[in-house]
């Protein structure tokens, strides 16, 4: 879970340019590939509604209409202010009023989330009046990372038209405290170990600021991290000048944490101080360095079941282990496996505080690709990846004919299902001239097992893209990438995937035209 701070310094120069020559020009439609977090009043900084590029609202709001856009905070490099867009998850426009320090870090250099170039757009939720604990949970619940922690990247329509579609309801009520689809918050808990010292971060045993230590499976080194609050006995860790010591919880700015997937702990408020680790000392200081670098090993869910490791590798004819602890005396059982995969449990049933060794074993013909194994143990489950390499099953041809769509076309003579037509020298898709974040898009109708995928370019071809699956044709997880595309033909084997969406989505143009495809061949099994 990561989370991000913003940077609120108002830019009078820019602010007085938009009063005066009113909003931007309008352009032509764009779907982006983004990643979405959320922020509100309680972890604005300073907590409140103040906003550096005011331009329809004086302070952080809106309804999500066209007329009435809410507030969304970037890089001004990123995304101009007073640029509007339109997000399909929640169903709302958006207006850029506001800065945000990790989104410029990942579109500007390598940050927190990934970049350069990577896109990072943080939407305004609210929250005055509500609960802070429930309001920043909210943002964290509807903060979406892939199983390998990059961010997920959603389609984002930049410069939308005034008729897409419109949800009115809040994506957080303060009234009642509920997010957005019901979304809860991730909860982890577990052991933080320092990457330089190898120490663990403990509580103290007297007084209260926090230290690290000899790592133990000791209770004082059994930290609960949920929205932005890391919490041990009843107490939340704060900022207290250079320490960070036990507080009683308010949800206050310098109680409000971000884990990082670079491994550091960062302050919501600035981003410029993390967890670092000195000797026996826990300081609130500098971001940079290994010492600021923590490694998390859950210590098992909350409900009170867990699987060591939580992703397993196995190929067809063999098998592979792991390790189910459970805090309650359960009967084990498991359900989601792939066809030709099946879980065995020695033994079936633990006592408390007792284990399993979980056993999964792939039959010769099973198709190779990943998926996500529920194991359940009385009211408790936990879930486990499961791989399957190799090239079992048969390999057919899944995209041709199939519903094709695309972020853009050059003109109505090149179609996106021009690409999944079966003819590879004549007919083509081509996208919009100049544009880079452009994307091609097949629906196979249902789930399948993707193994390779064939673009067969025309001369304007992908320098960079990835090759993307989808459940939804909202959250895609990328199964190939490169930054080094020649054009011709790519035929890109030893793919594991599983989706009803496959596309390319373009990353950087490799002419100054934009993508053309002859053809995109999915290949798999059902």
């Amino acid at each position: 879970m990561t989370r991000r701070a913003l940077v609120l310094v108002v830019t009078l120069f820019l602010a007085l340019t938009a009063a005066l020559t009113g909003a931007p020009a309008a352009s032509a439609a764009t779907t982006q590939p983004t990643f979405l977090t959320f922020y509100g009043w309680w972890d604005n900084t300073p907590p409140g509604g103040d906003i550096a590029y005011p331009q329809i609202h004086s302070t952080a709001g809106g309804k999500g209409t066209y007329a009435d856009p809410i507030t969304f905070a970037t890089s001004s490099d990123e995304l101009k202010p007073g640029t509007k867009v339109w997000v399909p998850r929640v169903k709302k426009y958006f207006v850029m009023e506001d800065g945000c320090d990790e989104c410029s870090d990942d579109w500007n250099s390598h940050g927190p989330n990934g970049g350069p170039g990577l896109r990072h757009i943080d939407l305004w939720l609210g929250g005055k009046g509500g609960s802070a604990f429930d309001a920043i949970d909210c943002e964290d619940a509807l903060t979406h990372y892939n199983p390998d922690n990059t961010p997920v990247m959603e389609p984002v329509v930049v410069d939308p038209p005034s008729n897409e579609a419109y949800d009115a309801t809040p994506i957080f009520d303060t009234s009642t405290g509920e997010c957005w689809g019901g979304a809860q918050p991730n909860t982890t808990v577990g052991q933080y170990r320092n990457t330089s010292t190898g120490t663990c971060l403990a509580a103290p045993g007297s007084g209260t600021t926090l230290k690290v230590a000899a790592c133990t499976s000791g209770a004082e080194q059994r930290f609960t991290f949920h929205g932005a609050f890391f919490v041990i006995n009843d107490k939340c860790a704060g900022i207290s000048g250079s320490s960070i010591v036990l507080q009683t919880c308010t949800g206050g700015p310098a109680q409000q944490w971000s884990i990082n997937p670079d491994g550091t702990i960062s302050d919501i408020q600035t981003s410029k101080k993390c967890f670092r680790a000195s000797g026996t000392t826990l300081t609130a200081g500098s971001c940079s360095g290994t010492a600021a670098r923590w490694t998390f090993t859950a210590a098992g869910n909350t409900a009170g079941l867990s699987v060591t490791p939580s992703s397993v590798t196995v190929a067809p004819g063999a098998s592979a282990t792991a390790t189910v602890t459970s805090t309650d005396a359960v009967t084990l059982s498991a359900s989601g496996a792939p066809a030709g995969v099946t879980v065995s449990f020695s033994p079936e049933s633990v006592p408390a505080n007792g284990s399993s060794t979980v056993t999964v074993a792939a039959a010769t013909s099973a198709s190779p690709g990943s998926a996500t194994i529920t194991i359940t143990g009385g009211t408790k489950t936990a879930s486990l990846g499961v791989t399957v390499t190799g090239t079992g099953g048969p390999e057919t041809l899944l995209s041709q004919g199939k519903a094709a769509t695309a972020s853009s076309t050059e003109s109505s003579s090149y179609p996106a299902g021009a690409a999944v037509d079966g003819n590879l020298t004549s007919t083509r898709w081509a996208s919009k001239e100049g544009s880079n974040a452009e994307w091609l898009r097949v629906d196979l109708g249902a789930a399948k097992s993707v193994t390779h995928v064939k673009l067969t370019w025309e001369a304007a071809y992908g320098k960079a893209y990835s090759i993307q699956t989808s459940a939804d044709g909202t959250t895609w997880t990328t199964i190939y990438s490169t930054t080094t595309g020649n054009g011709g033909t790519d035929d890109l084997t030893g793919l594991a995937g599983t989706g009803r969406y496959v596309r390319m989505n373009g990353v950087t143009r490799g002419t100054s035209y934009g993508y053309s495809l002859y053809e995109m061949q999915v290949y798999g099994t059902a």
